[in-house]
Formats: structure tokens, C-alpha cells, sequence
């Protein structure tokens, strides 16, 4: 599964929601389930994103700002002793 960074995804909840328990219950799912979410154990399924969209009409930048940024890889780099 594709490894997302929701940090934008975390400020946005608690500038529009307060908390991640009033989140939860505007999607309709416990704060346990979220959180399992917002670890990426499980993915938000297309009607929970539909849902923040619509109530907040959304950009395609926003959308894809607060619900796909992908974790950027970590690198090692490795240097020639010469």
C-alpha cells in the first residue's frame, strides 16, 4: 500500500474540526478506526474523502495536498572513503 504523509491532513482536522474525535464522528467512524487511518494501517476509504470535499468544497490542489502526499523516501548515502 502507498505510504502517505498527513501532516496537512492533521492541521486541516484540527483547524476545521478541533479535535480528531470530532473528525471521526463527522466521517462516521470511531477515532480508533482514524487513527488507524492516519497511521496507514488502513486507507480512508473514497466516500470518507468525498465527504471533507463536498462539506468544504475542496480544490484538486487541496484534495491531493491534504490526502495524497506521499512520504518522501529516506535515503542513505554512503561515502567512498578515498
Amino acid at each position: 500500500m502507498m505510504e502517505y504523509d498527513y501532516a496537512y491532513l492533521r492541521g486541516f482536522i484540527k483547524e476545521r474540526f478541533g479535535s480528531n474525535q470530532n473528525f471521526a464522528d463527522f466521517l462516521g467512524i470511531g477515532v480508533t478506526a482514524l487513527y488507524d487511518r492516519l497511521s496507514g494501517k488502513t486507507a480512508f476509504k473514497q466516500d470518507e474523502i468525498d465527504a471533507v470535499v463536498r462539506e468544504y468544497e475542496l480544490s484538486g490542489d487541496e484534495i491531493m495536498r491534504i490526502f495524497f502526499t506521499r512520504k518522501a523516501r529516506k535515503t542513505v548515502q554512503i561515502q567512498k572513503e578515498g
